[in-house]
């Protein structure tokens, strides 16, 4: 039996400010909650309005939690057992009518119904949702409605083979679901209009992820446009516009317009094309009649909205805009639009990107606000403006024959300003200019008129003061300038303003956006770089003061720019640059701690992108200050990554780790304690997490084998350890990546460990290893102990494999060529082959001199890939697609540093030949005699090319 009084005195102590009492209070929770029956209580505590609503309310939570966690686990202790189960789904629909109007209870009673639909349970709701929707009673109707939402969000991702039930639902409830709708479209009040916005969102669910069999009934889908259609023409009640800007959206009477304009644009998204389950028939109806009906009624809601006799919120133009830019994109649809396009950019896209008395406002009260909702960039919004700069680029982008009418539009707007400046609409007008042929930038090709647009009218807007928000905009339009300035004097006046303004402005966005200007400019026009070289410490004091008052990893990314191409100028600030950026990742990181056991917000992912951007910036100053040891300075850093697992961060922090481990190198010709530190600390992250994402750490393993354990194998062992368990994995990009890392430690240790392993790997057939892999490692260990070597390859009877493999594969690096013609050299320099090489004297032979001849190519190819584009135009030509070369896929190889940079193969292949005819001869002349004419005389030339240089 259940000591029901003991659970309710547990559940109120849960709630008192005494730590301890709390924990004790839990924990036998945690034990009575084992019990049969007592899920079942917590939902009949939880519906006695004669006990406490702090009580209840804890209880429904606890309830909640209890039915995500154990539904679906019958078999384990504190699982709920079948008979528990039906009990509970019968008292939970009774709980749920009856708490529907208690705002604290209610949305944890769904969270249990969604809880239960979502462990797979078969509970079928659909006789109890018709009931209620058919009582004719407000409260019982949404109580049936907030039950249909979670079956359509159960459901909301079948896919088209597995639609029975949720089709089943539809067929059943809809036809009781639209009277419901017809009832409530012309309602003003807000309980109904909270009922319409389920009836909306249950409508997404069902049916606009996966094509429903409802939709086949013509009628059916044209009275479902047409309650959309109807609701975004609906005006909004006046009280509406009584509330707050930031709660109208929150109001349930916007969301429904909202989503009205949500579900068409989504409609024409996902049912605009044939597939499997659309056929060509109902496409055909969605172009012929469907969208020429939304947007013949859309036409009259713009006019209405530039009318300002009807209100659209930001969300609702988003969507509408996006309709109409599918309109644009689509071939069929496009001819529809077609004709108002100029009419659209004009009256409805041009409009959303200018500015207002709400966005001046905002700047006014709330700038670092204003600077997040306008110009970071990072933060996705389903707002109007950034609709529409969407909106324009797709016109540049896939309709460049309109920019007739777009672009004298812009030009006309600027000039209204020259002639008018002190006017205060014709200055919002700018910011919309601005952004739209800002959005444009990368889509035209005369970079002079885009020049004169910079000095006609941007250094005039920067020159003034009396509008702040259009020298942001004008600022932000710069940043986003990709091409080098021709003309000097311009370019001259640009910097100069931007540089003033980011020094001397108060202004948060100013500060942000001149900032972000000033590194367009440095990136995209080189030549300025000795000329502002005396600005960069003072702007980078600047920078560093500034990212301590606001955080945006846009200030991060500028910081990294400056110390790349500033790195001499900028020593002077390594130590405090570097203890900035430390004190600002920790800050965010220990708040990312702290808020990593409640859900992810999209402040989580703020912070995780900002963290990233500082993490890049300090390795970036690792590799360009290469004259200062910064390792003391980002160690904890390091230290705060790995033993806090933050696994979000593992791509930067190896990166970093590397740029420090490399930088210890190239300052000290070793590892320092401190890097030896950072690597115990990743080797015991390998004893509880790091397993798991071993790939990440290949390139600083790859370091680690080819600097650090030459020189120190203190942690030797326990690296070696952690490849062998690898090798033991059935993953196969694991087993890759120890492949690799012995390659670089057979060419830098010159043993040849877990070889053995590795074979047996390799001839696992489910792993699916590129052959090339094995080869590698195959050639390096014959390269530095061919014998031994060879005596593992024998016993695991995979010498013949292995020397087919070799001579099938077609390696092309600088690196793959260089590592073959040494391993030949290597066997060749043995008293004689091993028996079972003795019948490959000619191959290796005839391999060495193709080898030989190939290097030259390869190495020319590498070489032009560093230069970047002109150097692939260079070497493959305009008509090649270097990706279809075979060196395009092994450039990578080439770019890695390893014991073969300082061996030159030409040189030892003349150096061993020579030595044979003198020591050897008889070797020398099987060698010589096993190969054709034609590669006599390959060789001889190569010979004689060495000989001469």
């Amino acid at each position: 039996m259940l000591d029901e009084q003991a659970i309710l005195n547990c559940v109120e102590q849960t709630m008192i400010a005494d730590a301890k009492v709390i924990k004790e209070a839990e924990l036998q929770l945690f034990e009575y909650q084992k019990r049969p029956g007592f899920t079942t209580f917590l939902l009949k505590v939880l519906s006695d309005e004669e006990i406490p609503t702090h009580i209840r309310l804890s209880s429904a939570i606890y309830f909640k939690n209890k039915i995500q966690r154990s539904w679906n686990a019958t078999n384990r202790e504190d699982g709920i057992k079948p008979d528990e189960q039906q009990v509970i789904k019968e008292n939970l629909i009774q709980a749920l009518v009856k708490n529907s109007e208690n705002n604290h209870i209610r949305p944890h009673l769904t969270e249990s119904v969604r809880g239960i639909l979502g462990n797979n349970d078969e509970w079928d709701l659909t006789g109890v949702i018709n009931d209620l929707l058919n009582s004719g009673k407000q409260e019982y109707v949404y109580s049936g409605l907030l039950l249909l939402f979670e079956v359509c969000i159960a459901h909301r991702w079948s896919m088209a083979d597995h639609r029975q039930e949720i089709d089943r639902v539809i067929a059943i409830v809809f036809p009781t679901i639209e009277v419901i709708a017809s009832q409530l479209a012309d309602r003003e009040d807000y309980r109904s209009n909270e009922l319409m916005y389920l009836i909306i969102k249950c409508f997404k669910y069902a049916c606009l992820n996966n094509f429903p069999q409802y939709f086949l009934n013509t009628e059916k889908l044209n009275a479902w446009i047409q309650l959309h259609l109807y609701l975004c023409a609906r005006p909004l009640p006046k009280e509406v516009f009584s509330l707050d800007p930031s709660d109208r959206c929150l109001d349930k009477r916007v969301k429904v317009n909202k989503w009205g304009f949500g579900n068409l644009n989504r409609f024409i998204h996902k049912f605009s094309r044939v597939t499997k389950s659309v056929s060509q028939e109902f496409v055909s109806n969605v172009f012929n009649n469907i969208i020429p009906a939304i947007l013949q009624e859309y036409f009259i809601v713009i006019q209405a909205w530039r009318d300002k006799t009807l209100w659209l919120g930001e969300s609702a133009l988003h969507y509408m805009i996006q309709f109409l830019e599918k309109c644009l994109v689509t071939e069929e649809a496009y001819p529809l639009i077609q004709p108002h396009l100029e009419t659209i950019i004009e009256r409805v896209i041009f409009p959303c990107l200018c500015a207002n008395e709400e966005s001046v406002q905002l700047l006014e009260e709330d700038p670092e606000e204003y600077t997040r909702r306008y110009f970071d960039m990072n933060k996705e919004s389903s707002t109007a403006d950034v609709a529409s700069c969407d909106f324009v680029f797709v016109v540049g982008h896939k309709r460049a024959s309109q920019l007739d009418k777009i672009l004298p539009f812009v030009n006309s707007v600027f000039i209204s300003y020259t002639e008018n400046p002190d006017d205060l609409e014709t200055a919002f007008k700018q910011e919309g200019a601005m952004r739209m042929i800002s959005t444009l930038f990368t889509l035209l090709d005369s970079p002079s008129d885009l020049e004169t647009i910079f000095s006609r009218y941007i250094v005039p807007i920067l020159s003034q003061n009396r509008y702040m928000f259009l020298v942001a905009r004008a600022l932000e339009t710069i940043s986003v300038y990709p091409n080098e300035f021709k003309d000097l004097e311009t370019l001259s006046r640009l910097f100069q303003l931007t540089y003033d303004h980011f020094m001397t402005s108060d202004l948060i966005p100013i500060q942000v956006e001149a900032a972000d200007a000033l590194k367009s400019l440095v990136v995209s026009n080189p030549g300025i770089h000795s000329h502002i070289s005396a600005q960069v410490p003072g702007i980078m004091e600047k920078l560093l003061r500034l990212s301590k008052e606001f955080q945006i990893d846009t200030l991060s990314e500028v910081m990294e720019v400056f110390v790349e191409r500033f790195a001499d100028e900028l020593m002077v600030f390594a130590g405090d640059l570097a203890a900035n950026l430390v004190d600002q990742f920790l800050q965010l990181g220990c708040s990312l701690l702290d808020n990593s056991g409640n859900s992810y917000s999209t402040g989580d992912q703020d912070s995780e992108i900002q963290a990233s951007s500082l993490l890049q910036t300090m390795t970036t100053m690792v590799m360009s200050m290469s004259k200062v040891s910064l390792i003391d300075k980002f160690l904890p850093v390091v230290k705060f990554v790995i033993v806090n697992a933050q696994i979000s961060f593992l791509t930067e922090i190896v990166d970093l780790m590397d740029s420090l481990a490399l930088s210890s190198q190239a300052l000290f010709n070793q590892f320092t304690p401190e890097i030896w530190e950072m690597v115990h600390d990743v080797f015991d992250s390998f004893q509880t997490y790091a397993m798991s994402y071993f790939e990440g750490y290949l390139i600083f393993f790859e370091t680690l084998v080819t600097h650090g354990f030459p020189q120190d194998q203190t942690f030797l062992q326990p690296f070696l350890e952690i490849l062998s368990l690898k090798l033991d994995s059935d993953i196969d990009y694991d087993v890759e990546s120890v492949l690799d890392i012995l390659v670089f430690y057979a060419l830098s240790m010159r043993d040849i460990p877990l070889f053995d392993k590795a074979l047996k790997a390799a001839s696992n057939d489910e792993l699916e290893l590129d052959d090339g892999d094995i080869i590698k490692l195959f050639l390096a260990n014959v390269f530095v102990k061919p014998v031994e070597t060879l005596q593992v390859s024998e016993k695991e009877g995979a010498t013949l494999i292995l020397l087919t493999k070799w001579f099938s594969c077609k390696f092309s690096s600088v690196f793959s060529i260089k590592l073959q013609i040494m391993a030949i050299l290597s066997l060749f320099k043995l008293p004689e082959l091993p028996g079972a090489l003795k019948g490959f004297t000619s191959q290796f032979a005839d391999k060495l001199v193709s080898l030989t001849e190939k290097l030259p190519e390869a190495i020319r190819k590498r070489d032009a890939m560093s230069k970047g584009e002109e150097g692939i135009e260079e070497v493959f030509g305009n008509d090649v697609d270097p990706a279809e070369d075979g060196y395009f896929e092994e450039y990578e190889e080439d770019l890695k540093e390893t014991m073969l940079d300082q061996i030159n193969v030409f040189q030892e292949v003349h150096s061993f030949l020579s030595q044979a005819q003198q020591q050897d001869n008889k070797k020398y002349n099987t060698i010589i005699n096993s190969l054709s004419d034609e590669k006599k005389h390959s060789l001889q030339v190569i010979l004689d090319f060495v000989s001469q240089n």
